[in-house]
């Protein structure tokens, strides 16, 4: 794996190229060419890619600017909280839609999980 130093303007220079081929290949895809479901899915995975990689343009400039990156971190976990609560929301939306359903690949496994994030949660919030 190749070094990658704080102040590499090549880093910063491919984030944005890939930034912007991924706003080009969002701009693609349009309505009617496939199922709308999977575009909302597809559009949705390139703004998450773009925001992460905005995420990285910033740590890198508080960095070579001498400042504390490490703010950048709040705003990744927020977006990684605003995704969290989309993609339950869209689960719950499969569930009542009947998308979803006991032989569904990873439904023991999503139980699991927001079982424990249940029980992690608890500590912020009486029930």
């Amino acid at each position: 794996m190749a070094e990658i130093r704080p102040n590499h303007p090549e880093l910063a220079t491919r984030l944005q190229q890939t930034d912007a081929e991924l706003e080009a290949l969002q701009d693609c895809v349009k309505t009617g060419m496939i199922e709308a479901r999977v575009l909302v899915e597809f559009r949705l995975a390139m703004k998450h890619a773009r925001q992460a990689a905005s995420a990285v343009q910033d740590w890198l400039e508080e960095q070579k600017d001498g400042g504390d990156p490490f703010p950048v971190l709040s705003k990744v976990v927020a977006e990684r909280m605003k995704i969290a609560v989309d993609l339950l929301q869209d689960v719950t939306h499969d569930i009542e839609g009947g998308d979803i359903d006991f032989d569904t690949p990873g439904l023991p496994e999503l139980h699991d999980a927001t079982r424990t994030l249940h029980e992690r949660m608890k500590k912020f919030f009486r029930e």
